[in-house]
Protein backbone atom coordinates (compact mmCIF):
# COMPACT_ATOMS: atom_id res chain seq x y z
CA UNK A 1 0.00 0.00 0.00
CA UNK A 2 2.81 2.74 0.89
CA UNK A 3 4.53 1.85 -2.67
CA UNK A 4 0.78 2.79 -4.21
CA UNK A 5 1.14 6.20 -2.81
CA UNK A 6 4.54 6.77 -3.97
CA UNK A 7 3.59 5.59 -7.22
CA UNK A 8 1.00 8.19 -7.40
CA UNK A 9 3.75 10.66 -6.55
CA UNK A 10 4.99 11.78 -2.83
CA UNK A 11 8.07 11.06 -2.03
CA UNK A 12 8.95 7.64 -0.63
CA UNK A 13 10.93 9.39 2.35
CA UNK A 14 7.70 10.78 3.64
CA UNK A 15 5.65 7.87 3.45
CA UNK A 16 5.49 5.89 6.54
CA UNK A 17 3.34 2.29 6.69
CA UNK A 18 2.01 1.48 10.25
CA UNK A 19 -0.21 -1.30 10.06
CA UNK A 20 -3.64 -1.00 11.56
CA UNK A 21 -4.42 -1.92 15.51
CA UNK A 22 -6.41 -4.81 16.83
CA UNK A 23 -6.46 -5.69 20.56
CA UNK A 24 -6.71 -9.57 20.24
CA UNK A 25 -9.31 -11.27 22.81
CA UNK A 26 -7.78 -14.23 24.59
CA UNK A 27 -8.36 -17.16 22.81
CA UNK A 28 -10.19 -19.87 24.99
CA UNK A 29 -13.04 -21.01 23.07
CA UNK A 30 -13.06 -24.80 22.30
CA UNK A 31 -11.35 -25.27 18.93
CA UNK A 32 -14.10 -26.45 16.16
CA UNK A 33 -13.96 -26.59 12.37
CA UNK A 34 -17.72 -27.56 11.62
CA UNK A 35 -16.62 -27.78 7.58
CA UNK A 36 -18.43 -24.55 6.07
CA UNK A 37 -16.70 -21.34 4.66
CA UNK A 38 -17.62 -17.95 5.65
CA UNK A 39 -18.02 -14.22 3.86
CA UNK A 40 -19.36 -11.70 5.94
CA UNK A 41 -18.65 -8.48 4.23
CA UNK A 42 -21.11 -5.68 2.02
CA UNK A 43 -22.82 -7.30 -0.48
CA UNK A 44 -21.47 -5.29 -3.41
CA UNK A 45 -19.17 -5.98 -6.08
CA UNK A 46 -16.18 -4.36 -4.99
CA UNK A 47 -16.16 -7.12 -2.61
CA UNK A 48 -16.20 -10.36 -5.04
CA UNK A 49 -19.71 -11.33 -4.23
CA UNK A 50 -20.31 -12.48 -7.58
CA UNK A 51 -16.89 -14.12 -8.21
CA UNK A 52 -17.31 -16.11 -5.05
CA UNK A 53 -21.09 -17.33 -6.14
CA UNK A 54 -19.79 -18.49 -9.70
CA UNK A 55 -16.71 -20.70 -7.59
CA UNK A 56 -19.42 -22.42 -5.28
CA UNK A 57 -21.32 -22.95 -9.14
CA UNK A 58 -18.19 -24.59 -10.35
CA UNK A 59 -17.31 -26.33 -7.10
CA UNK A 60 -20.85 -27.82 -6.86
CA UNK A 61 -20.58 -29.17 -10.42
CA UNK A 62 -16.68 -30.95 -9.52
CA UNK A 63 -17.74 -32.60 -6.10
CA UNK A 64 -20.94 -32.60 -6.28
CA UNK A 65 -22.32 -33.75 -2.41
CA UNK A 66 -18.83 -33.60 -1.54
CA UNK A 67 -19.17 -29.72 -1.92
CA UNK A 68 -18.67 -27.75 1.30
CA UNK A 69 -20.87 -25.56 2.70
CA UNK A 70 -21.04 -21.69 2.47
CA UNK A 71 -22.58 -19.58 4.34
CA UNK A 72 -22.36 -15.62 3.14
CA UNK A 73 -23.56 -13.03 5.93
CA UNK A 74 -23.86 -9.36 5.12
CA UNK A 75 -26.39 -6.67 3.51
CA UNK A 76 -26.11 -4.51 0.28
CA UNK A 77 -27.28 -3.79 -3.55
CA UNK A 78 -26.66 -7.75 -4.14
CA UNK A 79 -28.57 -9.22 -1.40
CA UNK A 80 -31.18 -10.10 -3.65
CA UNK A 81 -29.02 -11.54 -6.13
CA UNK A 82 -27.37 -13.78 -2.91
CA UNK A 83 -30.67 -14.97 -1.74
CA UNK A 84 -31.80 -16.14 -4.91
CA UNK A 85 -28.66 -18.34 -5.68
CA UNK A 86 -28.68 -19.81 -2.36
CA UNK A 87 -32.34 -20.59 -3.31
CA UNK A 88 -31.16 -22.69 -6.24
CA UNK A 89 -27.59 -24.39 -4.67
CA UNK A 90 -28.13 -26.28 -1.64
CA UNK A 91 -24.39 -25.66 -0.82
CA UNK A 92 -25.00 -21.95 -0.30
CA UNK A 93 -26.76 -20.42 2.89
CA UNK A 94 -27.73 -16.95 3.11
CA UNK A 95 -27.73 -15.44 6.70
CA UNK A 96 -28.77 -11.93 6.12
CA UNK A 97 -27.19 -9.11 8.59
CA UNK A 98 -25.09 -11.14 11.46
CA UNK A 99 -23.30 -9.39 14.58
CA UNK A 100 -22.18 -9.74 18.24
CA UNK A 101 -22.29 -13.22 19.29
CA UNK A 102 -23.65 -14.61 16.57
CA UNK A 103 -21.16 -13.56 14.38
CA UNK A 104 -18.88 -14.85 16.90
CA UNK A 105 -19.66 -18.46 16.68
CA UNK A 106 -20.14 -18.28 12.86
CA UNK A 107 -16.12 -16.92 12.55
CA UNK A 108 -15.29 -19.63 15.75
CA UNK A 109 -16.98 -22.67 14.21
CA UNK A 110 -15.68 -22.36 10.30
CA UNK A 111 -13.45 -24.07 8.49
CA UNK A 112 -12.13 -20.73 6.96
CA UNK A 113 -13.02 -17.28 6.04
CA UNK A 114 -12.70 -15.95 2.64
CA UNK A 115 -12.24 -12.08 0.81
CA UNK A 116 -12.60 -12.36 -2.71
CA UNK A 117 -12.02 -8.65 -3.23
CA UNK A 118 -12.30 -7.67 -6.89
CA UNK A 119 -10.96 -4.14 -5.50
CA UNK A 120 -7.78 -2.49 -4.58
CA UNK A 121 -8.12 -3.67 -0.52
CA UNK A 122 -6.78 -1.39 1.32
CA UNK A 123 -7.05 -3.78 4.33
CA UNK A 124 -9.61 -5.91 4.74
CA UNK A 125 -10.15 -6.50 8.78
CA UNK A 126 -11.75 -9.92 7.87
CA UNK A 127 -8.50 -11.19 7.91
CA UNK A 128 -7.81 -10.41 11.51
CA UNK A 129 -11.11 -11.29 12.86
CA UNK A 130 -9.96 -14.68 10.92
CA UNK A 131 -6.74 -14.77 12.82
CA UNK A 132 -8.26 -13.89 16.27
CA UNK A 133 -10.11 -17.26 16.28
CA UNK A 134 -7.28 -19.01 14.49
CA UNK A 135 -8.82 -19.75 10.97
CA UNK A 136 -7.30 -19.63 7.95
CA UNK A 137 -7.72 -16.85 5.32
CA UNK A 138 -8.69 -17.15 1.58
CA UNK A 139 -8.38 -14.06 0.19
CA UNK A 140 -7.84 -12.13 -3.53
CA UNK A 141 -4.31 -11.22 -3.89
CA UNK A 142 -5.68 -7.74 -3.96
CA UNK A 143 -3.55 -4.37 -2.25
CA UNK A 144 -3.00 -4.95 1.34
CA UNK A 145 -4.81 -8.51 1.40
CA UNK A 146 -1.22 -9.33 0.29
CA UNK A 147 0.58 -7.94 3.27
CA UNK A 148 -1.83 -9.59 5.80
CA UNK A 149 -2.53 -13.20 4.25
CA UNK A 150 0.93 -15.21 3.21
CA UNK A 151 0.54 -18.08 0.75
CA UNK A 152 0.71 -21.39 1.86
CA UNK A 153 1.46 -20.07 5.61
CA UNK A 154 -1.73 -18.96 7.02
CA UNK A 155 -3.90 -19.23 3.89
CA UNK A 156 -4.25 -18.71 0.25
CA UNK A 157 -4.09 -16.16 -2.50
CA UNK A 158 -6.22 -16.03 -5.67
CA UNK A 159 -6.46 -13.96 -8.81
CA UNK A 160 -8.65 -11.46 -7.87
CA UNK A 161 -12.22 -11.81 -9.84
CA UNK A 162 -11.36 -15.40 -11.13
CA UNK A 163 -13.75 -18.25 -9.86
CA UNK A 164 -11.75 -20.90 -10.79
CA UNK A 165 -8.64 -19.43 -8.84
CA UNK A 166 -10.72 -18.99 -6.13
CA UNK A 167 -12.04 -22.45 -6.65
CA UNK A 168 -8.56 -23.74 -6.52
CA UNK A 169 -7.33 -22.27 -3.28
CA UNK A 170 -10.89 -24.18 -1.51
CA UNK A 171 -10.15 -27.62 -3.27
CA UNK A 172 -5.99 -26.41 -1.72
CA UNK A 173 -7.40 -26.20 1.53
CA UNK A 174 -10.09 -29.01 1.64
CA UNK A 175 -7.19 -31.78 0.80
CA UNK A 176 -5.20 -30.59 3.80
CA UNK A 177 -5.40 -32.87 6.84
CA UNK A 178 -7.65 -31.11 9.43
CA UNK A 179 -4.12 -30.78 12.09
CA UNK A 180 -2.39 -28.48 8.79
CA UNK A 181 -5.60 -26.95 8.51
CA UNK A 182 -5.71 -25.86 11.95
CA UNK A 183 -1.35 -24.85 11.72
CA UNK A 184 -2.34 -22.10 8.86
CA UNK A 185 -5.22 -20.41 11.51
CA UNK A 186 -2.45 -20.86 14.45
CA UNK A 187 0.38 -19.14 12.14
CA UNK A 188 -2.77 -16.91 11.62
CA UNK A 189 -3.17 -15.97 15.23
CA UNK A 190 0.80 -15.57 16.13
CA UNK A 191 0.90 -13.21 12.94
CA UNK A 192 -1.74 -11.14 14.35
CA UNK A 193 -0.27 -11.06 18.14
CA UNK A 194 3.13 -9.99 16.91
CA UNK A 195 2.47 -7.73 14.47
CA UNK A 196 -0.90 -5.87 15.15
CA UNK A 197 -0.89 -5.82 18.90
CA UNK A 198 -1.45 -2.45 20.43
CA UNK A 199 1.81 -2.37 22.15
CA UNK A 200 3.24 -3.21 18.87
CA UNK A 201 1.72 -0.10 17.18
CA UNK A 202 2.53 2.06 19.95
CA UNK A 203 5.65 1.52 19.64
CA UNK A 204 6.27 1.78 15.98
CA UNK A 205 3.85 5.11 16.08
CA UNK A 206 6.27 6.34 18.81
CA UNK A 207 9.13 5.69 16.61
CA UNK A 208 7.43 8.08 13.75
CA UNK A 209 6.57 10.69 16.20
CA UNK A 210 10.46 10.53 17.09
CA UNK A 211 11.65 10.87 13.86
CA UNK A 212 9.08 13.52 12.96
Amino acid sequence: MKERFIEAGLPSEKVVSLRHSWDAKAFSEERADEGYYLFLSRLVSEKGVKTLLEAWKLLSQRLGDRTPQLKIGGTGILEDEVREFAKKNSFVEFLGFVDGEKKSRLIANCRAMLAPSIWWEPLGLVTYEAYESSKPMIAASSGGLTETVTEGVTGFLHEAGDANSLLECVLKLEELAPGERQKLGDRGRAWLLSEASPESWKKSFQDVISEV
